[in-house]
């Protein structure tokens, strides 16, 4: 049986897109709410709100105020019912995505999603998170957009530290959904397309990423950034809607969901936080030659290499709960082909922070 959830409709990247948003968007409504963070929206409003007056559209600008939590997500819903809005536009790179994406399937609405940075693939996914408190309480398949708008202008002239996150995000795809994918005995048609679009952007990423730092480094667009860019969102997006959950997370995202948010790298991005479960996952695994090729090319793109680089010591005992969440109540960890328990998941991550020293020590 195959249930999958394919998105966009329609997928538009290049430089200088934002300001054509009213002329692309024109068809699904007069009285869109434009959802985004206080600096997404500072950042956008301006042209957004031109081009959309030009098409005799009158927009609802929203600052999302938190993270994506019912008790926003009802807030949102109100305020859209109060406004009698007929689509919903999407702006920012994470969270506000996801809840532009539960608040259109909620109303009924079209949704167009416009991504100021490539952090994570949820402009262009059906996936949707929701938190409490900095922890995941679900994951569920949401809205699709009809619409992405990707301006690499705009993503060229936001902090390198966003497309880093996101390339490790990505990345991410390959390394937890290839032990998964290896235990299938007679994998289906889209499962195979996932693997292999998600091999893709592992050579896509390898390939590109340092031309891409040099360039966003100089804030300007180019070859290099626009295929990163693809790759970090709509290819990743892809992939989660072919593969599915089995192909979508294992350890990587299983120590992020388990550990939570608040208790460790509150100021980290999400695609950071995967990084480092990605070298965990791959000294549980045993495979030093991948852990070893992957501490230099993290460490050239600022991505973090121990568990000292989130303020987080393996010898705390509180830490034990969160590994606990991870292994046990989490499914995300249980789709590896092996048994992890957080006495190997603990054991591992001691590991990765030897690595990490033993790696720096050499840099110097």
């Amino acid at each position: 049986m195959l249930d999958l959830f394919i998105t966009p409709k329609q997928y538009i990247q290049k430089e200088s897109a934002f300001p054509e948003t009213g002329v692309r968007v024109k068809g699904y409504g007069k009285r869109p709410m434009v959802l985004g963070d206080e600096r997404v929206l500072c950042l956008i409003r301006e042209s957004i709100e031109a081009s959309l007056v030009q098409e005799q559209m009158a927009p609802n600008f929203v600052r999302f105020e938190e993270e994506s939590s019912y008790r926003e997500i009802d807030r949102l819903v109100r305020l859209g019912t109060q406004n009698k809005v007929d689509f919903i536009i999407g702006a920012g790179g994470g969270k506000a995505l996801d809840v532009s994406r539960i608040v259109a399937g909620r109303m009924g609405l079209s949704l167009v999603t416009l991504a100021t940075s490539a952090s994570t693939c949820s402009a262009a996914s059906a996936v949707a998170l929701i938190y409490e408190n900095g922890m995941r309480r679900e994951t569920f398949n949401g809205k699709g957009p009809e619409l992405v708008l990707v301006d690499t202008g705009v993503i060229s002239r936001a902090p390198f530290r966003l497309l880093a996150a996101g390339m490790a995000d990505s990345l991410a795809k390959w390394y937890e959904g290839k032990p998964v994918y290896d235990q299938i005995v007679c994998p289906d048609a889209a499962t195979r397309a996932a693997m292999n679009l998600s091999t893709q952007i592992k050579e896509t990423i390898f390939a590109f990423a340092v031309e891409a730092k040099k360039d966003v480094t100089e804030q300007r667009p180019s070859e290099a950034l626009e295929r990163i860019v693809e790759a970090n969102i709509l290819l990743t997006g892809l992939v989660s809607g072919l593969g599915g959950q089995r192909l979508r997370a294992a350890v990587a995202h299983g120590l992020l969901y388990g550990l939570g948010l608040n208790a460790y790298g509150a100021d980290r991005l999400h695609g950071e936080i995967v990084a480092f479960g990605v070298l965990v996952q791959l000294c549980l695994e045993k495979k030093e030659d991948e852990l070893h090729r992957l501490l230099p090319f993290f460490s050239t793109l600022g991505l973090p290499l121990s568990p000292a680089d989130f303020g987080m010591d393996p010898e705390d005992p509180s830490i034990v709960e969160g590994l606990h969440r991870a292994c046990i109540t989490d499914p995300f960890i249980r789709n590896m082909p092996f048994p992890v328990t957080p006495e190997t998941l603990l054991g591992s991550i001691r590991e990765t922070a030897a690595a990490a020293e033993i790696y720096r020590k050499g840099e110097k």
